[in-house]
């Protein structure tokens, strides 16, 4: 007959199994009703082609960063922010950012222009962009979309925008 101890411990053990059987139902219930799905990608095909161009372009000591939210590379003072010149920012992501590899510095970002660019709430939006980020003293370099990029131009047109 086992002992009164022995007794406690395995009505211990029981009640723990129980609780983490209803803990991982609960769990799975409540993920099956949240509406997520995993992304495939991070980057679309286009700017997967423009990820790895300025790669090859940009010297060893600057590092490309993509989808960073604005208010990740720009702030502004906490009555600005409670003005909603945070919130301008802190929804809206970057295309690039380019940093130094060492310092993870910000030296500019990179904005893709494809064909939405040409409809006016985008236009709104990069004017915005472009005033917030001089504002903020953030060199910004917009390229045109493509399905593929001639090293040499990019890296021309790339020191013509940042010196």
């Amino acid at each position: 007959m086992p002992s009164a101890n022995t007794f406690g411990v395995m009505v211990a053990a029981a009640a723990l199994l129980l609780f983490l059987w209803l803990v991982g139902r609960w769990v799975r219930r409540g993920a099956r009703r949240l509406p997520y799905f995993p992304r495939e990608y991070l980057l679309s095909k286009g700017e997967l082609a423009f990820y790895h161009a300025m790669r090859q372009v940009l010297p060893p000591h600057l590092h490309v960063s993509f989808k960073a939210r604005l208010s990740d590379v720009i702030g502004c003072p906490g009555w600005a922010w409670k003005q909603g010149f945070g919130s301008r920012i802190s929804q809206k992501h970057l295309d690039f950012v380019v940093v130094d590899a060492n310092t993870t510095a910000v030296r500019f970002v990179v904005e893709l222009d494809d064909r939405t660019h040409q409809r006016r709430d985008r236009q709104a939006r990069d004017l915005f962009l472009n005033q917030a980020l001089a504002a903020a003293g953030v060199p910004i370099v917009r390229v045109p979309a493509a399905a593929s990029y001639d090293l040499a131009r990019l890296r021309d047109h790339i020191r013509g925008a940042v010196g």
